[in-house]
């Protein structure tokens, strides 16, 4: 069985990486991580993971609200705000 693939959405490299830790540490796939809107819809689109960690206010012109309706728009992926 192939480990739960999970996209980390977070413009705070320090945080995104303490996640990204923890979650390779509990057994989970992190194939990405994306710093802004932009960036999660085409890894969201590229990789197709299992679950989204969004973090809500994201550098740049697209916010993590805006970034998972564009996703969920044309994916069945679940996302969690952080």
């Amino acid at each position: 069985m192939n480990p739960t693939r999970i996209l980390v959405v977070e413009d705070e490299s320090i945080i995104a990486l303490d996640i990204q830790v923890q979650l390779r540490h509990m057994g989970y796939e992190v194939p990405a991580v994306a710093a802004t809107g932009e960036e999660a819809i085409q890894l969201a689109a590229t990789w197709r993971p299992d679950l989204i960690l969004m973090d809500i206010r994201l550098q740049g012109d697209m916010d993590g609200i805006t970034a998972a309706m564009q996703i969920q728009a044309s994916q069945d992926i679940p996302i969690v705000y952080l």
